[in-house]
């Protein structure tokens, strides 16, 4: 066939969320096999995408209210794309007209697991999912997770033939297993812990309460008294008020040997100071973080509440938790800080696990969804 002329709107495509780490992965590989993209968002990258081929478009935006901003959004983009002749239009969550929507988030589902209430009707993000939803507004919906797909079955009932479901890939380059010495000494001995100490994480972009560090923090206070003598713990990530986090800190019992950091640009880094990651999620659509720790071979503990738990071997899924819950999550923390050779199991079986689920895997099983469209 000719050339294909596509275009993915979002509202954002600047950071470096997970959604907007796909779209520009996306894109990039779709300019290299000689298709036209055109990237319209409201914030925008333009020599990013510009240096990968593609065509960004800049779509005005509304300051105010939740609701309000995501209708302008959707308003503007969709009537922009009507216009424009394109192959194949690839929403992000932020458009009610679509071929393919890629959703990221399941914001019912988690507000649920997160407050123990219905999310708002006033909720912009929840009213604009909804109309997608329920008005099946894409011909190929793409879920980054097993458990998104169950969500959007039950809740929505949306039909099980409309649904793909394509694990988001990973930076194999990046995170892989080996860098300890390189890459996680220099922050294990910035942060004081000796080299018989063993270092508990907990990283994400944010999100505190969704991904469970209160959580992290009650585990790490019914750790035994020997136990917290061997242990320190990291916890990096953005939040805008710290202080009650800190506060909560403060009942581990851990002192000065409990550490929070800012992100960081190579949190690889941080990934190979580690000796455990925890990520505790309430609710996780998938879990980049989790899938870059498997990568670096560091040990996992988390629950079914998290999609990329889907991709664990069977010594990690033997001891993986339905639920986040401390208690739990405490006794796992004390069996893995006690046994090192289970560590290395759980660490070799992950980034084994993990090893094949790269950027590229994701992108060819997206690029079949889209050429079933064509």
């Amino acid at each position: 066939m000719d050339r294909v002329k596509v275009a993915i709107a979002c509202r954002r495509a600047r950071g470096s969320t997970g959604t907007e780490t796909t779209i520009f992965e996306h894109a990039r590989r779709l300019c290299a096999l000689g298709w036209e993209v055109h990237v319209y968002a409201e914030k925008l990258d333009s020599q990013r995408l510009k240096a990968y081929g593609a065509h960004p478009h800049w779509v005005p935006g509304w300051p105010w209210g939740s609701a309000l901003k995501r209708r302008v959004f959707a308003t503007l983009s969709d009537a922009l794309l009507s216009r424009k002749g394109f192959d194949l239009v690839w929403g992000h969550g932020d458009s009610l007209r679509q071929d393919v929507l890629s959703l990221h988030n399941c914001v019912h589902a988690a507000h649920q697991a997160v407050h123990r209430t219905p999310l708002s009707s006033s909720s912009g993000v929840g009213r604009i999912h909804e109309r997608q939803l329920k008005e099946k507004a894409f011909r190929l919906l793409i879920a980054n997770s097993g458990l998104m797909k169950k969500e959007l079955l039950d809740r929505f009932a949306v039909p099980q033939g409309l649904i793909a479901v394509v694990h988001p890939g990973h930076d194999a380059v990046r995170f892989r297993p080996g860098g300890r010495e390189a890459l996680g000494l220099p922050l294990r001995q910035r942060l004081g812990v000796p080299a018989d100490g063993l270092l508990l994480g907990f990283i994400t972009s944010g999100d505190f309460k969704k991904r469970g560090l209160d959580i992290f923090l009650e585990a790490l206070a019914r750790l035994s008294a020997p136990t917290k003598d061997r242990v320190h713990a990291l916890i990096l990530g953005k939040e805008s008020r710290l202080g009650p986090w800190q506060d909560m800190a403060a009942s581990t019992g851990l002192g000065s040997k409990l550490h929070f950091l800012p992100p960081v640009d190579k949190v690889e880094s941080a990934y190979h100071a580690l000796d455990v990651y925890c990520h505790p999620a309430r609710y996780e659509e998938f879990g980049q973080s989790v899938q870059e720790a498997m990568a670096c071979a560091v040990p996992v503990l988390t629950s079914r509440r998290v999609g990329a738990s889907e991709l664990f071997g069977p010594i990690a899924s033997s001891i993986l938790s339905d639920a986040p819950e401390a208690g739990a999550l405490a006794r796992d923390m004390e069996r893995l800080i006690a046994e090192e050779g289970l560590r290395a199991r759980l660490g070799a079986e992950g980034a084994e696990a993990v090893h094949s689920n790269t950027w590229e895997a994701n992108f060819n099983a997206t690029l079949a969804c889209l050429r079933r469209l064509l």
